[in-house]
């Protein structure tokens, strides 16, 4: 937020007017408002800057630092009888010529015009052939100016007003800056800020012409308003000390503004005032008005110059003794708080622009392409280390995920083996009911021994006492589904027995453990099955391989035996009841 300090001096007072300014937006702080004593030098001329140095700085200096505004950007406002303006017109040339060209007309048209002195235009909006111009005359028809009007952007004339002022004041009232540790940063002229002001009015109509008239002491400051720039200037003295809501002060400006737009009337052609803009408000400019309305045939407005102003707390409450002299302080300000360039500005005026020749094209070209190629440079850098910090970056990234990758292929190892070690669980009670059912009734079948192994996926090894060789095959066939495989064991006669005469081994795998029997089972040959001694021992142990021995009798074996064995039995019987 940066510190804007606006000041004028006038005929019976110096004026200073402070602002913040933020992001273009002016709120206006304090205003002050200084009278110059009748015997103080330089009070006596009008507009003379002599007036600045009749001040006592040391005031201005305690001011300036008891409210904090040191180092404040400065304008300093200078009014119509401070400076020299004259109306130049100019055939068609271009733009950037024209401060030549001003420069050059300027010794013929100022009084002791001085080559050093701040010299500034501005170019009205609508151009007009203009009479007094000694380099480019109004064209006549039968002894009367013709009004003529011509676009500038159609390289018509350029009709212009130009500004002057001794560049000893220009140096006096940088000096006074520097003493009062300011910042100066423009030189403007009254007529063009409070234009600036009026064009800010809601009341402001681009295609009227406005006579804006204000008022102080001695004087009655007159700028005519052409498509809101000014375009003509004047600040007659209004003699006597008539009040102005007196009839005397009323005649006297009234013929002040009557010869004002006879003036305009002749200086430029073609060019009528619409309006007259009276810069103040209340019962006073009230009363003033009606008799100039009446006098000169057309509408007199009054204008509020506080009118839609950002203010602080102190300027709500009151404004300051005769707020109307303030509007060309407030149009200025608001203009440098947005940037915009003023109408005419003797600390930056306009100037033509430096010539580009080969030379600086070539250098400008040069320079161009050497910037783009160490642009290309850089960015391939820029680009190469982002990309090795990316790399960097996905590198942690990897190896942590590799980290994790060794860790979770631990867990899923650790979880098939679990998950492999609850596939291969048995519930050994539902495998013993489901042998209850299958098994043979007791009348057929004696189960002498039943050992269980959980190994290779579990098995059942049953020693069994049989009654005859049909039940054998009765129970593989129970025995024998899906999910078991019956593998035949050792078999042979059971002596002591009547009932239950063959004894039989054989082992039921489960689930796995069944295609691993049936890939090691022997093919039997004829009806019986050779089923080598597989016994597994109680406490779950491997079981050791048999030695090799003589193959088993089959079962028509062991029927002819028996058969046998009864025949001999029955017959020695007989001999003994014979004897």
């Amino acid at each position: 937020m940066a510190n804007w300090l606006s000041l004028t001096c006038e005929n019976d007072r110096l004026m200073l007017l402070t602002a913040k300014v933020h992001h273009g937006t002016a709120v206006f702080e304090r205003s002050f408002s200084y009278s110059l004593k009748p015997d103080e030098p330089g009070s006596s001329e009008s507009g003379d800057v002599e007036t600045y140095k009749s001040l006592k700085k040391g005031e201005l200096a305690e001011l300036i630092q008891k409210h904090r505004l040191a180092k404040s950007e400065t304008v300093v406002v200078l009014g119509r009888g401070d400076v020299e303006v004259r109306s130049m017109v100019f055939p068609p040339v271009p733009v950037e010529e024209l401060p030549d060209l001003v420069r050059f007309q300027a010794s013929k048209e100022f009084n002791g015009y001085d080559p050093s002195s701040p010299l500034d235009f501005v170019m009205t909006n609508k151009l007009e052939n203009v009479s007094r111009s000694t380099l480019f005359p109004a064209v006549r028809a039968k002894g009367k100016a013709v009004a003529k009007e011509i676009p500038v952007s159609f390289g018509g004339p350029k009709h212009l007003l130009a500004s002057t002022i001794r560049h000893e004041t220009l140096r006096k009232i940088q000096q006074l800056c520097e003493e009062l540790n300011l910042t100066l940063r423009r030189v403007v002229l009254r007529p063009c800020e409070v234009a600036f002001l009026w064009r800010r009015s809601p009341e402001f109509d681009p295609g009227r012409t406005y006579l804006f008239v204000e008022l102080d002491a001695t004087e009655a400051p007159q700028s005519v308003l052409h498509q809101g720039s000014a375009v003509f200037m004047r600040s007659p003295k209004i003699s006597g000390s008539d009040a102005p809501t007196s009839p005397e002060f009323a005649a006297k400006l009234l013929a002040e503004l009557k010869r004002t737009r006879i003036a305009v009337r002749n200086e430029i052609q073609g060019v009528m005032i619409d309006e007259v803009v009276l810069c103040g408000t209340g019962a006073c400019f009230d009363k003033l008005a009606k008799p100039l309305a009446d006098g000169l045939g057309v509408p007199v407005l009054t204008f509020d110059p506080w009118k839609d102003i950002q203010r602080s707390d102190d300027l709500k409450q009151g404004l300051p003794e005769t707020p109307e002299r303030f509007a060309a302080l407030i149009g200025a300000t608001l203009q440098a708080a947005k940037g915009e360039a003023s109408d005419i500005d003797f600390c930056n005026p306009k100037k033509r622009p430096e010539p580009v020749g080969q030379r600086q094209m070539l250098t400008g070209i040069v320079a161009a392409v050497l910037f783009l190629l160490i642009a290309f440079i850089g960015y391939g850098f820029y680009s190469r280390s982002v990309l090795l910090a990316d790399i960097k970056v996905l590198s942690g990234k990897v190896n942590r995920l590799r980290s994790t990758a060794a860790a979770v292929s631990e867990q899923r190892n650790q979880l098939a083996a679990i998950d492999a070690w609850q596939a291969d669980d048995i519930n050994w009670f539902e495998q013993l009911d489901w042998l209850s059912r299958k098994l043979p009734g007791a009348k057929e079948m004696i189960l002498n021994d039943l050992t269980i192994s959980a190994n290779s996926g579990g098995s059942m090894t049953l020693k069994t006492l049989v009654q005859d060789s049909s039940v054998l095959a009765l129970m593989e066939g129970r025995l024998r589904d899906e999910k078991h495989l019956v593998k035949p064991g050792e078999m042979g006669e059971q002596k002591g027995s009547h009932l239950y005469g063959i004894r039989y081994n054989l082992s039921v795998f489960l689930s796995k453990a069944a295609a691993a029997a049936a890939a090691t089972m022997e093919t039997p040959s004829n009806d019986v099955e050779a089923i080598p001694p597989a016994e597994t021992p109680p406490n779950g142990s491997p079981a050791v391989p048999p030695t090799e021995k003589e193959p088993p009798p089959t079962i028509e074996t062991i029927s002819k035996e028996k058969k046998e064995k009864e025949v001999e039995q029955k017959s020695a019987t007989e001999r003994e009841v014979k004897q």
